[in-house]
């Protein structure tokens, strides 16, 4: 039976792509809506002009799939959205003309709202799924692949998807692990399990070779990379 943990479950509904649709449409009506003639000339006017274009500058050097030079980590990204969308709402509430209050409040809550909504995860990437031999047993390794602290080792970019599948390697040999999964996370995991540490650079313990891993066995050569 495949399971997912809990991290997994808990993910957000706004991926980093969608987040991305929704910052360039956020960014040109916020600059749009700031030269319509009830509102331009007024300071809730001026607000949106500088608060668009500003969304729309550090969008396009965000580390996501629609940025276009692609420097910014996208939870820093995501930081300055709560932080811009923030500022709007206190800027809202110290106006005292209507119509500036509740056009700044109503577009800081809306960026807020965006905020929480977002995974800073962003949009997993289509992974292959891959299968390794762990010389555990089925009770142990479930309980490894559930555990958050364990996971954060043995997956430190946070490519995990949480979901996986646990059958009994033949002979009784451990358990094979079937998840859709970077090779770097799976030998990772089976060096834990195996040998209790991560093997360094230079060499050192990984663990016994299970019978699936000798049929695959770039997940106990290949380098740590998790491509």
């Amino acid at each position: 039976m495949e399971q997912r943990s809990q991290a997994s479950r808990s993910r957000r509904p706004i991926g980093s792509r969608l987040h991305g649709v929704l910052d360039y449409l956020t960014g040109a009506t916020l600059v749009g809506a700031s030269r319509l003639p009830w509102i331009r000339g007024r300071f809730a006017g001026r607000a949106l002009l500088a608060a668009g274009a500003t969304h729309l500058a550090y969008s396009l050097v965000t580390d996501y799939e629609l940025g276009a030079l692609r420097k910014l980590p996208y939870r820093v990204h995501l930081v300055l959205d709560a932080a811009g969308a923030g500022g709007l709402v206190l800027v809202g509430a110290t106006r005292t003309d209507p119509i500036d209050r509740f056009v700044l409040i109503g577009v800081g809550v809306y960026e807020l709202g965006a905020v929480v909504l977002s995974d800073p995860h962003g949009t997993p990437h289509a992974v292959e799924r891959r299968a390794v031999t762990v010389e555990r047993s089925e009770e142990e390794v479930r309980a490894f692949l559930l555990d958050p602290a364990r996971v954060r080792t043995f997956s430190p970019k946070g490519t995990w998807s949480g979901a996986f599948e646990l059958r009994a390697a033949p002979g009784g040999r451990g358990t094979e692990i079937h998840a859709p999964a970077s090779l770097g996370d799976l030998r990772r995991a089976k060096q834990l399990l195996e040998a209790g540490e991560l093997a360094s650079a230079s060499g050192g313990p990984a663990g016994r070779r299970g019978v699936l891993s000798a049929v695959l066995p770039t997940l106990d050569t290949a380098a740590d990379g998790d491509s």
